[in-house]
C-alpha cells in the first residue's frame, strides 16, 4: 500500500489521485472490506466519516495551508480564537429561498489549527459553501454569538473570529505570527523589529501600534509564536514576533485581564533590530537598551499631574542601624504579597507632587533588616530619593487585579518626615533607635551551664536577646534579667553578650562581652527512659535515651548488664535499642544500663575507635582532648535500672477452658468472648504502647470451647494468659472493623474475662447456678407446663434475667421474665419428652442445666386458629384469581391437621386437604429416643410439630370464581385428622413410633376456630421482583424534598404512570406512606395510619392499584430504624407509641434523641433526631415484620427500600426481608467505600442491594474533570456495580444528595447529569431515575425517556456483561451485552461497524444494534 502523509491542500489531492489509480485494480468487495478495516483502525476518522455523511453540509480540516490560499480558494474557512477545547460550530449553509438546515446539536468539533501563522486557533473549512451562518459553543451550555445574533460569513474566503468579532482575512493586514527560527543575525538581516518575550503565560499576545497616527490592534492583539530562535528556546518560556516596522509602541498581555506594562506607561522601541523583554527590562540584544518608556496611548489609560514624580534610591546597607541614621524617607512594609508596590506622591512642597504611575515603586526584600526587627510576616523596604522630605502613599500587590492596603479608616498613609517608617496592620510609625543593653555578669558556671544576669535598660524595652560566641541562644521578655545557658561542655571558655529589643521591636547593638569558663567534666547522668519494648521466648528488647546531663563531656558508649554481668557495650546514639537473644522462654531477667564518656578501659579497641572517629567528626568548639582528660573513675554513670522482665510475649495466645467458672477462677491474663458473623475474625491489638501494635490484621480469634459461649452460636474467644492490659479493635482481615462507640478502640486495663457485644465491653459475671425442682405436667395432647425453683444466688453472681428451656437437649425457648414457668405447645400426642432448664444472667450467660424430667402427652385436643391469613390477587393463565396463604395453627392440638375449611363471605366454599406425604412426614419425624443418646443431651430430635418443615411452610389455595372489581372476605379453619384419612395412612405403611397412637385414637369432626378475616379486592397484584432477575428493571424515585407541598402528590404521580410505563420504567419508589412528625415522612409516628402530606390512604391505594394495572412495581420506603411517639408517658417523656402500641421498652437506652428508653444498646449508629428502636427485642421484630407484610399483602407494595440501615444491625434487616418473601430490596447505606458496602451486603447474606455511593462519587468526579481513569478498576466498573452488579442500585441524585452541601449539591448541570444517566441506564445494576432530574428541563426529560427505552429494548439487566473499551482522560467507552455501546467525554470513539446511533447529547453518545 502507498502511504499518504499529511500534505497541504492541493498536494494531497494529486497524491490521492495517484492512489486512486492503484485502488482501481481491486474488486468492489475487496475495496469495501479494506476500507472498513481501515476505518475501524482509525476511530477518530470513522467518527468524522459519520459526521460528514450525517451533516447537512460538507466540511474538512485545511491542514497547514497558507492563509492566502484559503482566502482565494472556493468555499468558506472559519478560524476561531477561543479557550474552549474543542469548540463546536453549530452552522447552516445560507441558500436563497431555502430554509436553513442546521447541524445537529451541539455541532461539529473544530480542528486545532495548523494554518500558517494561526497557531492556537481552531479551524473548519466548508469547501462547497458560499454563505454560512453559525454560532460557537463549548459542547454544553455556553455559547458565543455576535451580540444577540448569529455570525454570518457573507462570501467565500477566509474568515477570522477573534474577541467576539468576525472579520474577513485581508492580505495587507498585519499577518499572524509564524514561528521564528535561526540565528539573531540572520533574522535581523530581514529588516524590521524582532521582539523576543519571556513569559509563563499559556499564549501571550501583543497589543501594539506602529506610530501615533496609526491605529492600535484590536485588544488583546496578535498572538506571539513559540520561539525557535537560537539561544531563546521555547522550553525557557521564550516567545517571538516579527514586526515589519522601524518603531513600535506596545503592551504584552495574556489575552485576558493581565497586562505587562512598563513603569509609568507603555513599552516603546525606536529602531529596527532584535530586542528582548524579560521582567522589567527591555533591551536590544547585544547592547544596553535605548528603548523608551512612553506615557500610555489612548488604549492604555493613565494620567500625570504636573511636577516631579518620586523616584527610588538604591540601598547601600541592609543594616537597620545604618538606615536609622539616614536622612532619607525609608519605608519598611510587612506583607504577605509577593511583590508589593508603593503608589505615592511627594509632600515636601506646598503643592503635592504627582502620583507615581500605577502600580508605583516596587519594594525590595528587606534581607538582613528582618533579623533586626520583630515580626514573622515577610518584610520589604524602599528608599525614596533624598529630596523627598515627606510623602503620601498607599500600597498594592502590583496588579493586574489590584488589591490595595490603606490606612485604618480607608485613608492614605503619610510619612511626614525623614526616617525609617514601619507600615504594618493599617498603621505607620517612625522607628526609633533602641536602648543599649548593659554587659551581662557571670553569676555561676558549672560543668554544663553558665548563669548570667544584667541590669535593665535605661528605657522601656520589649525584650532581650542573649548571644553565645556571636550566635543567638535565647529571646527573653523585657522583665527577665537573667538566663541560664545549658548543654555546655566542661572546661570550655564561652563569650556572652546581650542586646535590647525596643518596644517597637527594633534590635539594638550587642553589649560588651562577659567571659565564663565551665568546670571540669564529671560523671555522665543516668540514661533516661529505660524500658522493655518487646519480650518473648525469642528475645528481650530494651530501649533508652541519652542522659539529661552528659557530665560536661560527650557520652559515646553504653554498657548493658544482665543479672549483674556485662552482656553488651554499645556506641552512642540519640535513642538506643538493643535485643538480648540469648534467653530462655519463661525465665525472668534483670537489666541495667550505664552511660560512658568512653567505652570501658578493658575494651581498648572499641575505645580507640571512638577516639579516632571523634577526632574527625567533633565540632570546632569542642576540645579534641576533652575525653582523654577525664579520670577513669568519672567515666561511667550510675545505673539506670534494674528493670525486671520475663521472656514471654504478652500477646501469646493461650487455651480457654470449657467451664466458665474455672476460667473466671483462674484469673490469669485477659480473655475476651466475641460473637461474630465474619468468616475469620482478628484482634488488632496492643498490650503496651511502647511495644506497638500487632501487624495487620492481628491475632486470629479461635472458636470458643466454653459451654456458656458455645461455638454453635458463633462465639469466638481471644485468650491472652500473659497480658495485663490490652487495647484492640476487631476486624475481618479485610475492610470490616468493629470499634467502640465514637470510632474508638476497645480498652482493658486489668486482667480478667470480658464479653464484647454490640459495641460494649463488659467484665463477665459468674454464671448462675442450676435451677432446682424442675417438674413437667402434660396439660393435654399438645401442651406441657414446666415449673421450677430459681437457683441460689452466690457471691459475685449477677441476678437471673430469664431462663432457657431445652427439650430433648435442644433449646426451644427463653422466658421473657424471671417467672419460673414455661408452657411448651404444639407437641405430638401420646409422646415422651425430656426437659431441662438453665438460668441466664443479664449478659445472657447461661449457667449449668438443671436435672432433666420426663413427661408423656395425653389425648389430642382442638387445634388453634390458623395464623397470618393473607389474600392477594394475581393472574394465572391469563385469568385473575385470588390466592390465599396462611400458616398452620400455633398449636395443632396434638394430632395432625389434615385439612382446612375455606370460608368466603361467611360460607364454606371448599376444603383444602393437607397431602398425605406431609402427614406421613409427621410420623417419620417422631423417632424413638436412643437410650445411649440420653447421656449426650445435646443431639436429640425436638419431636414437635413446630420443628417440621411443612409446619414452617405456608399453605395456599386459589379462588378462581371471582369477578373483577368485587371485594371478598376470607377465613380458614383447621380440621384434625379423621378416621377415614387415618385408615388410608395405615394402609399406606405409616408406622406409629415413640409411643404415639394418633392413628388409633383419632376423632371425627375436630374443627378449630376460624382465623382472622382477610379482605381483598379483585385487582391483580404483580409478582415481586427478585434480586438478580435477568430482566430489565428501571427504578424511578417519584418524589423530591418539595413534593409534599402539592395538594395531593399521589394524584400527581397518577398522571405520570402512562409515560413512565411506555419508556420502560417498571418500578417506582414511593415516599414513606405512614403518618409522620415531619413533612417528608421520615419521622414516622403511627405506622398503620396512611394519611400523610403526600395524600390520603385512599389516594395511595388508588395509585398502587393503578401501578399494578400499568405493570409498574410499587417500592415501599421502610423507615423502621427510628420512630416518634404519639403521647408522653407519666414522666413527661415522649415514649408512648400507638399503632403499634409500644412504650419505653421499645427504645434503646442509649438513644440520644429521647432519654429514658429501657431497651438494649443500639446495634448501629444512634439516630440524633428520633428515638432509636430496639430491634433486638423479639416483639419489635414481630411488629416490623407484620407492618411490612401488611403494606405488601394488603396495600400492594412489591419491593422494599430500607432507610438509614446504619442505625441497626444487618442481621435484623436480613430477617425482615426474608419474612417479606425476599423481594428486591435496596438499602440506604451512605458509604463511599466500596469495601465497606461489600461487607454490608455480605453481612446481609445477599438479600439486600445497596445504593452505589462509591460509583456516584467516582462518576461525579470523572464527569466534572473529563478524566475517566477511575471508572476502570482492573477491567471492572468502579463501585459495587463492578463487584456485585446484581446488588448495585445506581443513581445520579436523590432527595438527599441534590440539596446537601456535604456532597457539593446536585450532580451537575443538565448536560453533566445526562452524561451520568447515559452511563447508569446502559450499564449493569438497577438504575434509579430521580424525579427532580426528570422535570429539570424538557430536553433532559426527553433524553431520559430515550435512554430508558434503549435499556428496555436491549433487555439490559442488573448482571449484563460489561466490556470497558477505554477509560482515560477525555473518554470512557464500553459495550454492554454486545447490544448497546456508549461513549462519554470530549474525545472521539466508535464501536465500529454494524451499530446505529440511538441517543446522543453533549459529550455522550449511545449506539445499539439495528
Amino acid at each position: 500500500q502507498q502511504a499518504v502523509t499529511r500534505l497541504p491542500m492541493g498536494q494531497a489531492s494529486s497524491c490521492l489521485a495517484g492512489l486512486g489509480t492503484s485502488l482501481e485494480q481491486l474488486s468492489d468487495d475487496d475495496l469495501i472490506r479494506e476500507a472498513f478495516a481501515f476505518l475501524r483502525s482509525r476511530p477518530s476518522l470513522s467518527e468524522r466519516f459519520k459526521a460528514r455523511f450525517s451533516s447537512p453540509l460538507d466540511f474538512e480540516d485545511p491542514s497547514d495551508t497558507d492563509p492566502e490560499v484559503l482566502a482565494t480558494a472556493g468555499g468558506i474557512t472559519i478560524l476561531a480564537a477561543t479557550h474552549w477545547s474543542p469548540p463546536r460550530i453549530h452552522c447552516s449553509e445560507v441558500k436563497p429561498g431555502q430554509p436553513l438546515s442546521w447541524t445537529a446539536l451541539p455541532g461539529l468539533a473544530m480542528n486545532s489549527s495548523k494554518v500558517q501563522g494561526f497557531s492556537g486557533f481552531w479551524v473548519m473549512r466548508f469547501p462547497c459553501t458560499d454563505k454560512l451562518e453559525f454560532l460557537l459553543n463549548d459542547g454544553t451550555s455556553n455559547w458565543m454569538k455576535n451580540g444577540n445574533s448569529n455570525f454570518v460569513a457573507e462570501t467565500r474566503g477566509l474568515w477570522v473570529l477573534r474577541s467576539g468579532k468576525l472579520k474577513k482575512y485581508a492580505g495587507d493586514e498585519a499577518k499572524p505570527q509564524v514561528a521564528l527560527s535561526g540565528d539573531i543575525a540572520d533574522l535581523e538581516a530581514k529588516g524590521g523589529i524582532i521582539l523576543l518575550y519571556q513569559s509563563r503565560w499559556a499564549q501571550p499576545r501583543l497589543h501594539y501600534r506602529f506610530s501615533e497616527d496609526r491605529p492600535w490592534t484590536d485588544p488583546p492583539g496578535e498572538a506571539f509564536a513559540p520561539s525557535e530562535v537560537t539561544g531563546f528556546p521555547r522550553s525557557d518560556a521564550w516567545w517571538a514576533m516579527h514586526l515589519d516596522s522601524q518603531a513600535v509602541e506596545f503592551v504584552p498581555n495574556d489575552g485576558g485581564s493581565q497586562w505587562h506594562k512598563a513603569s509609568g506607561g507603555n513599552w516603546r522601541i525606536r529602531g529596527p533590530g532584535a530586542w528582548k523583554l524579560t521582567g522589567d527590562r527591555l533591551e536590544r540584544i547585544g547592547e544596553v537598551s535605548e528603548a523608551e518608556i512612553t506615557t500610555p496611548a489612548p488604549a492604555v489609560e493613565t494620567s500625570h499631574a504636573p511636577g516631579a514624580v518620586i523616584e527610588p534610591e538604591a540601598i547601600e546597607s541592609f543594616r537597620l542601624a545604618d538606615l536609622l541614621e539616614s536622612k532619607n524617607v525609608i519605608l519598611l512594609y510587612r506583607s504577605a504579597w509577593t511583590l508589593p508596590h508603593l503608589h505615592c506622591r511627594d509632600l515636601t512642597q506646598d503643592v503635592p507632587g504627582p502620583w507615581t504611575a500605577t502600580p508605583g515603586l516596587p519594594f525590595s526584600p528587606a534581607g538582613d533588616i528582618a533579623k533586626e526587627l520583630d515580626g514573622t510576616t515577610a518584610l520589604f523596604v524602599v528608599k525614596l530619593s533624598g529630596d523627598v522630605a515627606a510623602c503620601e502613599f498607599v500600597l498594592n500587590d502590583g496588579g493586574p487585579h489590584y488589591r490595595w492596603d490603606k490606612a485604618s479608616g480607608g485613608g492614605n498613609f503619610r510619612a511626614p518626615g525623614h526616617g525609617v517608617w514601619l507600615v504594618s496592620g493599617g498603621r505607620v510609625e517612625k522607628l526609633q533607635a533602641p536602648p543599649e543593653a548593659s554587659a551581662p555578669e557571670v553569676v555561676k558556671a558549672t560543668r554544663t551551664s553558665v548563669s548570667l544576669s544584667w541590669r535593665s535598660a535605661s528605657t522601656s524595652v520589649k525584650g532581650y536577646r542573649v548571644f553565645r560566641n556571636g550566635k543567638q541562644v535565647a529571646a527573653l521578655p523585657g522583665g527577665v534579667l537573667q538566663y541560664v545557658d545549658t548543654g555546655l561542655y566542661a572546661a570550655h571558655q564561652y563569650s556572652f553578650t546581650v542586646a535590647a529589643v525596643s518596644t517597637q521591636g527594633v534590635l539594638g547593638q550587642p553589649s560588651e562581652a562577659a567571659v565564663a569558663t565551665t568546670e571540669p567534666a564529671g560523671k555522665p547522668g543516668i540514661p533516661s527512659g529505660l524500658r522493655v519494648t518487646l519480650s518473648s521466648g525469642k528475645g528481650v528488647t530494651l530501649e533508652w535515651a541519652q542522659p539529661e546531663d552528659h557530665g560536661g563531656a560527650p557520652v559515646t558508649a553504653y554498657v548493658v548488664e544482665r543479672d549483674g554481668e556485662v552482656v553488651a557495650t554499645l556506641l552512642h546514639a540519640e535513642k538506643i535499642t538493643w535485643t538480648d537473644t540469648n534467653v530462655t522462654r519463661g525465665d525472668s531477667y534483670s537489666y541495667s544500663v550505664f552511660a560512658c564518656h568512653l567505652p570501658p578501659a578493658e575494651q581498648k579497641e572499641l575505645r580507640d575507635k571512638v577516639l579516632k572517629d571523634r577526632e574527625a567528626a567533633a565540632p570546632p568548639e569542642e576540645d579534641r582532648d576533652i575525653l582523654l582528660n577525664i579520670p577513669e573513675e568519672l567515666n561511667m554513670s550510675e545505673a539506670a535500672g534494674p528493670i525486671e522482665t520475663a521472656a514471654v510475649d504478652e500477646l501469646e495466645v493461650g487455651v480457654c477452658m470449657e467451664s466458665l467458672r474455672e476460667q473466671l477462677a483462674e484469673g490469669k491474663g485477659i480473655t475476651v468472648f466475641y460473637q461474630s458473623c465474619w468468616g475469620r475474625t482478628y484482634a488488632h491489638c496492643c498490650s503496651q504502647q511502647e511495644k506497638g501494635w500487632t501487624p495487620m490484621p492481628g491475632v486470629e480469634l479461635e472458636s470458643s470451647p466454653c459451654h456458656s459461649f458455645p461455638d454453635s452460636e458463633n462465639w469466638l474467644v481471644l485468650c491472652l494468659p500473659y497480658a495485663r492490659s490490652l487495647e484492640f479493635v476487631m476486624n475481618d482481615g479485610e475492610r470490616g472493623w468493629d470499634k467502640a462507640p465514637g470510632g474508638k478502640n476497645y480498652k482493658v486495663m486489668t486482667p480478667g474475662t470480658f464479653l464484647l457485644t454490640h459495641g460494649h465491653l463488659d467484665p463477665v459475671a459468674l454464671p448462675p447456678q442450676e435451677p432446682t425442682s424442675l417438674s413437667a405436667e402434660a396439660i393435654d395432647g399438645s401442651r406441657v407446663r414446666l415449673t421450677w425453683e430459681p437457683p441460689v444466688l452466690g457471691d459475685g453472681e449477677a441476678p437471673v434475667k430469664s431462663y432457657r428451656v431445652y427439650r430433648n437437649g435442644r433449646v426451644i425457648g427463653t422466658t421473657e421474665t424471671t417467672k419460673c414457668q414455661y408452657e411448651d405447645i404444639n407437641l405430638f400426642a401420646f409422646t415422651d419428652y425430656e426437659y431441662s432448664v438453665s438460668a441466664l444472667n443479664r449478659q445472657d450467660v447461661a449457667g449449668p442445666l438443671s436435672d432433666a424430667v420426663n413427661v408423656k402427652t395425653k389425648l389430642p385436643g382442638l387445634p388453634s386458629a390458623p395464623r397470618n391469613l393473607r389474600a392477594n390477587t394475581r393472574k394465572e393463565d391469563g385469568k385473575l384469581v385470588i390466592q390465599l396463604e396462611w400458616e398452620p395453627p400455633a398449636d395443632c392440638g396434638g394430632a395432625p391437621v389434615a385439612s382446612y375449611e375455606i370460608i368466603r363471605d361467611g360460607t364454606v366454599i371448599d376444603i383444602y386437604d393437607v397431602p398425605n406425604a406431609r402427614i406421613r412426614s409427621e410420623a417419620e419425624a417422631a423417632k424413638p429416643m436412643d437410650p445411649e443418646a440420653a447421656a449426650r443431651r445435646w443431639i436429640r430430635s425436638t419431636c414437635s410439630y413446630s420443628s417440621l418443615s411443612w409446619f414452617k411452610d405456608g399453605m395456599n389455595w386459589i379462588d378462581s370464581s371471582i369477578e373483577m372489581g368485587e371485594c371478598y372476605s376470607y377465613q380458614v379453619r383447621a380440621v384434625q385428622l379423621g378416621p377415614e384419612r387415618a385408615s388410608q395412612l395405615k394402609k399406606g405403611g405409616v408406622v406409629q413410633r415413640c409411643g404415639s397412637q394418633f392413628l388409633d385414637n383419632v376423632l371425627a369432626d375436630i374443627v378449630g376456630p376460624a382465623s382472622e378475616p382477610a379482605q381483598v379486592r379483585a385487582v391483580a397484584f404483580l409478582d415481586p421482583p427478585k434480586m438478580g432477575d435477568r430482566r430489565t428493571l428501571i427504578l424511578f424515585q417519584s418524589f423530591d424534598w418539595g413534593s409534599h407541598k402539592a395538594e395531593s402528590w399521589y394524584n400527581v404521580l397518577l398522571g405520570l404512570l402512562p409515560e413512565l410505563r411506555s419508556a420502560g420504567i417498571n418500578m417506582v419508589w414511593l415516599p414513606p406512606p405512614s403518618d409522620s412528625v415531619d413533612d417528608h415522612g421520615y419521622l414516622p409516628r403511627k405506622w398503620y395510619v396512611l394519611d400523610n402530606n403526600y395524600g390520603s390512604a385512599e389516594e395511595l391505594q388508588h395509585l398502587i392499584q393503578s401501578m399494578h394495572e400499568q405493570e409498574i412495581v410499587p417500592m415501599l420506603d421502610v423507615v423502621v430504624n427510628h420512630r416518634c411517639a404519639s403521647l408522653q408517658d407519666s414522666g413527661g417523656r415522649w415514649l408512648k407509641f400507638e399503632e403499634p402500641d409500644w412504650e419505653g421498652w421499645a427504645v434503646c437506652h442509649d438513644s440520644p434523641a429521647v432519654p429514658g428508653g429501657s431497651g438494649a444498646h443500639t446495634t448501629g449508629e444512634p439516630a440524633a433526631y428520633a428515638p432509636s428502636v430496639d430491634h433486638s427485642n423479639p416483639r419489635i421484630q414481630a411488629d416490623v415484620k407484620e407492618y411490612i407484610k401488611y403494606l405488601m399483602d394488603e396495600i400492594g407494595f412489591r419491593a422494599l427500600r430500607f432507610d438509614f440501615v446504619k442505625g441497626y444491625a444487618p442481621r435484623f434487616q436480613t430477617e425482615y426481608v426474608r419474612a417479606a418473601g425476599s423481594p428486591y430490596a435496596v438499602a440506604e447505606n451512605w458509604n463511599g467505600d466500596a469495601n465497606g458496602l461489600h461487607d454490608y451486603v455480605r453481612e446481609c447474606q445477599g438479600v439486600m442491594a445497596v445504593y452505589d455511593f462509591p460509583l456516584y462519587y467516582t462518576l461525579k468526579r470523572c464527569i466534572h474533570s473529563n478524566n475517566f481513569e477511575e471508572m476502570n478498576c482492573g477491567g471492572r466498573l468502579a463501585g459495587i456495580a463492578g463487584r456485585d452488579p446484581a446488588r448495585s442500585c445506581t443513581f445520579i441524585d436523590n432527595h438527599d444528595t441534590y440539596q446537601l452541601a456535604i456532597v457539593g449539591g446536585c450532580f451537575g448541570n443538565n448536560d453533566q447529569a445526562l452524561r451520568g444517566y447515559a452511563l447508569i441506564l446502559t450499564h449493569p445494576g438497577v438504575p434509579c431515575v430521580f424525579h427532580w432530574d426528570y422535570v429539570r428541563a424538557p430536553y433532559v426529560r426527553e433524553k431520559l425517556l430515550e435512554l430508558c427505552a434503549i435499556r428496555r429494548d436491549a433487555n439490559i439487566h442488573s448482571t449484563s456483561q460489561l466490556n470497558i473499551a477505554i477509560a482515560c482522560h477525555g473518554l470512557y467507552a464500553a459495550i454492554i451485552d454486545n447490544k448497546v455501546a456508549i461513549k462519554i467525554g470530549t474525545n472521539d470513539w466508535s464501536p465500529g461497524g454494524g451499530w446505529k446511533v440511538s441517543c446522543f447529547g453533549a459529550e455522550f453518545c449511545v449506539w445499539s444494534r439495528p
